[in-house]
């Protein structure tokens, strides 16, 4: 029996990872729990799903755009975990301090733009690549969904100040559910474009799904 591998079950670990740290984070706030591991998970398994849309048949890339998606993958990793190795190394620092201020400011907001192009562009390569279907365009979707309400999320908490405490209820934050709901949308785009792939193998093996 030969297993084959799809982008999707890498896509469906991806989700099943963002969905696991927004409850994860939420349940951490709920209890009055400040812990920054939720939203590594969080941003690692974004990254990841966004890694396979954009790296799934790479070779058909040309060496420009290689080049440019790397550096712009640079780029978002960078701002996506530059403030964990703060926290963890020099969490009373003045650059701490300073970046923290800055979060603060709608400059900040500018921050979050390269990972919501990444993921569109990736989205759309890997539809054009794959071909659209409904389940594809949930799973190609679902992550673009959360990086934009990541953008949301943070103009949120600057708008709302005094929701910032760590025993606040996130599940009542609607850009909270919106990175959830958008998880959710990838992990049951992901499932079910695999469920229906391989009902069509079954049905017939031999040809290509």
């Amino acid at each position: 029996m030969k297993l084959s591998v799809r982008a999707e079950h890498g896509l469906l670990l991806g989700y099943l990872g963002g969905v696991a740290g927004t409850l994860w984070d939420w349940r951490e706030h709920y209890v009055g729990v400040s812990n920054q591991a939720p939203h590594a998970l969080i941003d690692a398994s974004a990254l990841a799903i966004v890694a396979v849309l954009g790296l799934w048949g790479w070779r058909r890339c040309s060496s420009g755009a290689r080049t440019a998606i790397y550096y712009l993958l640079v780029v978002v990793v960078l701002i996506a975990f530059l403030p964990f190795v703060l926290i963890l190394t020099a969490p009373h620092s003045t650059f701490m301090a300073a970046f923290m201020r800055f979060a603060m400011t709608r400059g900040s907001l500018i921050l979050e733009g390269p990972f919501v192009v990444l993921a569109a562009w990736a989205a759309w390569y890997w539809l054009k690549l794959q071909g659209a279907t409904v389940a594809r365009i949930a799973t190609a979707g679902g992550v673009v969904v959360a990086a934009a309400a990541s953008i949301w999320d943070l103009y949120w908490h600057q708008t709302h100040p005094l929701e910032m405490g760590t025993s606040m209820n996130m599940m009542t934050l609607p850009p909270h559910q919106l990175i959830l709901a958008g998880f959710l949308l990838g992990l049951i785009g992901s499932a079910s474009a695999l469920i229906s792939q391989g009902v069509v193998e079954r049905v017939a093996p031999g040809k290509p799904a």
